[in-house]
């Protein structure tokens, strides 16, 4: 009995000192809320962290930047490497589990994608949901950015992204992840394009292939729509059509509301060459049209018709761009539809996803107002 209540004392003690072993003040970390990576001369890896201040920090202006957070920079072979060196300037312990936000600069992306994306998603402290967005040039310029309120600014820079979903909805926040974009029908990641010197921090969005080429799209102009298709599947979006009224013979205008769109990637081997089709359809309603025009079946056949060719049209566009910009939109689609194939495509020529045929399947499908959410495609 003795033995048997000696054994439950040293499990309790056991419990008790194992389960606050790693346990640490909040004023003895350094939280981390945002970092910057570049790519020096030497081609090292330049970490700048944004930290945010602790009550007890606020009055040493020395460590402190106009923007009322801490920054501090590293440079290693890698991001751990580069942490590493951080941390040696610091008295407080780095804390990564809070970063909201990481910017990259084009020449990462450009010359070590792959491996930084694969440091980003091993690292245990980092959470999954941080925002990853793009800069031209050196990246650490974003911390330049004058900020007047008490928040940080790595996390109004955040904000400032999220508004834009008033925009489209290319810019709701879950969309900023690479591996779920990898997993869309192009294989293709979108992320924010900040400019410090743009309206509000966002210049559009950048279109990056696992490679690292990147397209740069600027934000909202409607004839980028065709990149918003890239997403694979949008709500909300507005287009907006001129079409030829079939009874009054002139032009009206007319503003379409896509509830829910939705592109799907087909592939086919003819004859030594590949062929691509690639599918859209959408439901969608008149949101707005130009007085005297009666939206009627014959209307609505006509809308259709001349949607489906402007969508045709956006997305071949922006496929064309694609192709220039060296963004492979075929590559991932490809190869997880049919592997072999995309082997034997890439010994063969490896330029094959520049020149092969694209085709198009577009399913407009405009209903009143009162059906959009429940009609089918």
């Amino acid at each position: 009995m003795k033995r048997y209540w000696l054994v439950v004392l040293v499990m309790a003690v056991t419990c008790m000192v194992t389960s606050c072993g790693d346990y640490s003040e909040v004023e003895d970390l350094a939280v981390v809320v945002g970092m910057s990576m570049d790519e020096t001369s030497n081609h090292h890896l330049r970490v700048t962290c944004d930290i945010m201040r602790s009550s007890e920090s606020g009055s040493d202006s020395t460590s402190a930047n106009q923007n009322q957070d801490m920054l501090v920079t590293g440079e290693g072979l890698s991001m751990a490497s580069a942490l590493e060196n951080i941390q040696k300037k610091l008295d407080k312990r780095i804390y990564l589990s809070h970063n909201t936000l990481v910017v990259l600069s084009d020449k990462v992306i450009s010359d070590r994608f792959a491996s930084m994306l694969d440091e980003l998603e091993r690292n245990r402290e980092l959470r999954l949901n941080q925002m990853l967005v793009v800069v031209r040039g050196d990246a650490d310029q974003i911390w330049t950015i004058s900020n007047r309120s008490e928040t940080p600014l790595a996390i109004t820079i955040r904000q400032a992204i999220q508004n834009w979903e008033a925009c489209t909805d290319a810019f709701r926040a879950e969309q900023f992840r690479m591996l779920r974009d990898w997993n869309a029908p192009y294989g293709v990641a979108h992320l924010p394009w900040l400019d410090p010197q743009a309206a509000n921090w966002v210049a559009g969005l950048a279109f990056v292939d696992p490679r690292g080429g990147i397209a740069w799209w600027s934000i909202c102009p409607p004839r980028d729509n065709g990149a918003l298709w890239l997403l694979g599947d949008t709500r909300n979006l507005v287009q907006k059509i001129v079409f030829q009224d079939p009874f009054r013979g002139k032009e009206g205008q007319v503003c379409i509301r896509w509830v829910h769109t939705h592109t799907s990637l087909g592939f086919r081997y003819h004859k030594n060459k590949l062929c691509v089709t690639v599918n859209w359809w959408g439901n969608g309603y008149i949101e707005a049209m130009s007085p005297g025009h009666v939206a009627d079946r014959t209307t609505f056949k006509v809308l259709e018709d001349q949607a489906g060719r402007d969508i045709q049209r956006d997305i071949h566009q922006c496929i064309t761009r694609m192709r220039s910009a060296d963004v492979n939109l075929w590559r991932m689609s490809l190869y997880r539809t049919a592997p072999q194939l995309f082997r034997i495509l890439e010994r063969k020529d490896p330029s094959w996803w520049k020149t092969c045929d694209v085709s198009y399947v577009i399913h407009p499908h405009i209903v009143h107002s009162g059906l959009s959410t429940r009609s089918p495609g």
